[in-house]
């Protein structure tokens, strides 16, 4: 069930879907009848057992009926039904994700007007009075960022997401005028891809590692974004000339991308300081691939021989460079030498050394991957501006002849692709948790003892660190004795400062809460003799932090050394899933919402230009929501133009699996930052503020006398959910906490929301909202509360989200599961959280005057609907094996139950979208 915004797409037009679905689940069905001996038998089952009508039309004695059916499945049944159930709602999926895409472009095709499109977001801008000036300059001065994230939420398997986008190939060129011929290879390609899925095992056997998280990271770039990301700027070129009358600069690109697969250790073991460097090797690599492979067939493209002076003598320089003895031994030796270009054909010889370069570059990683000696650095690049020099003049010197639709081909592409990807495809966050860097210190000081850097107070780590920092002796002796998990530490800051200036982006310090964690990391990178140190970023995360985040900061700003450091730019990480964990929903997005405001106009104060970067996660109970909607909610100021998200688990692949969802993806992000930008929206009210405060206390009173304070509520979340048996599904690198031995405050806000999300319940995004809105109404603020959600789009955005997150739900499923798994003495909780769950539909509805949740966003209900005849089947089967499993042994599970628990979870994941 996708979170889809009500004008993300275009057209809700479903008849076209439907009919994609159905056929999609026929050839499903026709593959299995032929390819499982009781194909035929399972089918049957599945149909008896789907549930085509609404909760609100099932009674009870039909109920009881059918969840004897359940029960009495075989487990060999339950298996094959899960699985048919599961391939179903993924190919629902497949038919949305084509859907959305066909109806952008008929959209476009049609001349309609696509909301949030480039088209009509300048449109919108110059008719609200904005200049043609003013919007070309935030566009030009536009700087977003999206960090894939290696989050394990992503259940399906790399294997299957690959099937997917060919089915949907298929489905594309279905559409397409074909003959008989191509009509028929079409439709057995889609056919074989279908089949395909049935028979390839949807079950990770074994934990990725973290080397293998970032290869998934890598393929969405190598496979989709590569081709989108010069296509979209070709698009906002044409339409930023149409209304502004201006080009935009040559090379320009307003977002990129950053990664923290391999570089996120924390509370990650398995991430090392060679993990990471193997990491960036590997990165670069594949950089380099695939530009030697553009360079070489640019090649091909630039034979004309009109050119400028000062190619011409570029190129006789590159000629000589090429011949040099060194460069071409050394080509030699590998074979790839080649001889052949006309000195007239200056753009050839150019190219001819750069692909060169990029060969050997390319070399130099394969042997630093393998271990083997690499290529000498004189004979490859290092950074992107050794590349972008001499193809700027190459495409310099093609305008200056008259060529200049040539230059804006290939080359252009290539250029756009080297300012977006640069040498290393993504830049590699590293993050750690803050009181690693203690340990470190406190070893260091209690070494040479000066004391315990861990028992001083702030002041006075502070002052140490600031004296040490401006100082210039060394402060970690040499051959120093420590802890394996101190030496670890001290290595990944020695491995940093050997990696290729590009490679890395920002250092997030999780968990921070005072300046003094902040000035730890820079002191390390100093001490490691760093040449070129990370830009160092605190993540505040738990509404404590969240609330003295301006005072950490002020502090920071007070510090000469610290200004003079960061040089006028700040970047701060808002952590959204570990508040909401916290607190709750509500009292975190509102939190939020005042951090930033207030860390804006501190940033401002100083001078300092702010860059907050928003660790969303995927689900609204992790910060998730539509992009655009997102971007709209924040403050005013809080963006102008420079925006960092993170793009997490499943969500990666929802957002750029396909070229079309890429091409929207980066659209979306770049049209609301734009309007977020040059029309933010005004502050609220200080009666709005001052009944948030409210809310906010009353909700986080709640959520925390429920999940902290009631000494039952762990035993009913581990008794009512699949937590516990989230071990067998491989689907992340990282443990599911912190702290193996600790409660609920130690579990990763991931798994949190994952498990509640199963059963449907999906306590964490709407818990506290109930009582919050009883007591606006309690206070006499209802109409306030009118008159917010019309008119202040962070509330109205709020909302809305817990609107349609409460459509997910399902409160007869989770009573299942609660009947089912949890003991007799922990059921009343059980019952008060499901009653309380519908208290807040009610509640949500009398807010928004909604007959129904989501009223207004059709598309979004008729996906739910197509989902729930499959997906709430699949409920009801993962309850009855939990409750097997849990019967027996932990030492002796049948494998088979533990299959089905898992594609359970899969068709769950499936059929939710979004899962944590």
């Amino acid at each position: 069930m996708p979170d889809i915004g009500p004008f993300d797409f275009g057209s809700i037009e479903s008849d076209a879907l439907d009919r994609d679905t159905e056929k999609l689940r026929n050839i499903l069905l026709d593959s299995i009848k032929v390819l499982e001996k009781n194909g035929s038998k399972h089918i049957e089952i599945v149909k008896d057992i789907l549930m085509d009508i609404q909760p609100s039309e099932r009674d009870r004695t039909a109920m009881d009926a059918y969840l004897q059916k359940i029960s009495a499945l075989s487990n060999d049944d339950a298996l094959a039904i899960s699985r048919i159930l599961s391939h179903s709602l993924n190919l629902a999926n497949v038919a949305e994700q084509h859907h959305l895409v066909r109806s952008v472009r008929e959209a476009n095709v049609n001349g309609e007007e696509l909301m949030f499109s480039c088209e009509h977001t300048l449109k919108s801008l110059l008719a609200n009075g904005v200049s043609p000036d003013a919007i070309y300059k935030a566009l030009t001065e536009q700087s977003i960022e999206l960090v894939l994230t290696a989050h394990p939420t992503q259940m399906m398997r790399r294997t299957l997401i690959s099937k997917n986008n060919k089915i949907s190939e298929a489905l594309l060129e279905l559409e397409k005028q074909l003959t008989d011929y191509e009509r028929a290879e079409w439709e057995e390609e889609l056919k074989r891809e279908v089949s395909g899925s049935w028979l390839t095992d949807e079950i990770r056997r074994k934990k990725p590692t973290p080397e293998e998280e970032a290869q998934g990271g890598f393929s969405i770039l190598e496979q989709n974004l590569w081709q989108t990301m010069p296509r979209f700027i070709r698009i906002l070129d044409r339409v930023v000339k149409k209304y502004t009358g201006k080009s935009l600069p040559l090379g320009f690109v307003n977002i990129r991308f950053g990664s923290w697969c391999g570089g996120d250790r924390d509370g990650n073991d398995n991430v090392t300081a060679e993990v990471t460097q193997q990491v960036c090797y590997f990165s670069r690599w594949i950089a380099a691939t695939l530009f030697y492979r553009d360079i070489d067939a640019l090649l091909f493209d630039l034979s004309m021989v009109k050119k400028t002076d000062d190619l011409a003598k570029e190129a006789a320089e590159a000629n000589e460079r090429r011949h040099h003895i060194k460069l071409k031994s050394i080509l030699t030796l590998y074979k790839e030498f080649r001889e052949g270009i006309p000195e007239k054909e200056a753009y050839r010889i150019v190219l001819a050394e750069i692909r060169d370069k990029m060969l050997l570059t390319k070399k130099k990683y394969e042997d630093l991957i393998s271990g083997e000696t690499p290529c000498p650095d004189d004979v490859v690049y290092e950074t992107t501006q050794e590349v972008l020099d001499p193809l700027i003049m190459c495409y310099n010197s093609l305008v200056a002849v008259g060529a200049t639709e040539v230059a804006n081909g290939r080359l252009l592409d290539i250029i756009r692709r080297l300012n977006c990807f640069g040498l290393t495809l993504s830049k590699l966050d590293l993050r750690q948790e803050s009181t690693r860097h203690t340990e470190v210190l406190d070893a260091i000081t209690t070494y040479l003892g000066i004391g315990s850097y861990s028992a001083w107070d702030e002041e006075k780590r502070v002052e140490f660190l600031v004296k040490e920092l401006e100082g210039k002796r060394p402060l970690i002796p040499v051959n120093f004795p420590c802890s394996a998990r101190v030496q670890e530490v001290i290595n990944t800051f020695r491995m940093a400062a050997t990696l290729p200036k590009e490679s890395l982006g920002a250092y997030i310090i999780s968990m921070c809460q005072k300046p003094s964690d902040i000035l730890a990391v820079e002191l390390l990178q100093k001490e490691v003799g760093n040449p070129s140190p990370q830009r160092v970023v605190p993540l505040f995360e738990m509404i404590d932090d969240l609330e003295r985040a301006p005072t950490t900061m002020e502090a920071l700003f007070s510090i000469p050394w610290y200004i003079k450091r960061i040089n006028g730019a700040q970047e701060i990480m808002l952590g959204y899933s570990d508040s909401a964990k916290d607190a709750g929903r509500l009292t975190s997005a509102w939190q939020l919402y005042k951090s930033q405001s207030i860390l804006s106009k501190l940033s401002e104060k100083h001078g300092v230009k702010l860059t907050l970067f928003h660790g969303r996660g995927g689900t609204v109970g992790r910060g998730g929501a539509p992009t655009y909607l997102a971007i709209q909610s924040q403050p005013g100021g809080s963006i102008n133009g420079r925006l960092r998200v993170t793009e997490q688990g499943e969500m990666i692949t929802a957002h750029y699996g396909q070229p079309g969802m890429a091409l929207r993806t980066l659209e979306v992000y770049t049209t609301a930052t734009l309007q977020q930008t040059l029309l933010p929206p005004g502050p609220p009210k200080a009666k709005w503020a001052e009944i948030m405060d409210h809310l906010s206390a009353t909700s986080s009173k709640k959520y925390r006398s429920v999940v902290r304070e009631n000494q039952n509520f762990v035993r009913y979340f581990r008794a009512s959910t699949p937590e516990r048996e989230l071990a067998h599904l491989n689907i992340g690198s990282r443990p599911q906490k912190r702290n193996i031995s600790g409660g609920i405050e130690s579990l990763r806000a991931i798994p949190w929301v994952f498990s509640f999300t199963q059963t449907r319940l999906i306590l964490p995004a709407w818990l506290g909202v109930a009582d919050a809105l009883k007591e606006a109404k309690k206070q006499g603020w209802m109409e306030d509360l009118q008159q917010m959600y019309k008119e202040w789009p962070f509330f109205s955005t709020t909302i809305d989200l817990v609107e349609m997150v409460l459509m997910k739900t399902d409160p007869n499923i989770a009573m299942r599961y609660n009947d089912l798994l949890v003991p007799f003495e922990l059921q009343p909780l059980g019952k008060e959280l499901i009653d309380l769950l519908n208290e807040t539909v009610s509640s949500i509805l009398a807010l928004t005057n909604h007959e129904t949740l989501q009223q207004e966003n059709k598309l979004l209900q008729h996906f739910v609907a197509i989902r729930r005849a499959y997906i709430d089947p699949i409920n009801y089967i993962q309850a009855e094996i939990l409750r097997r499993l849990r019967s027996q042994h932990v030492d002796a599970l049948d494998p088979i139950l533990v299959d089905i628990l898992i594609i359970t979870i899969n068709g769950i994941s499936a059929g939710m979208r979004n899962t944590g």
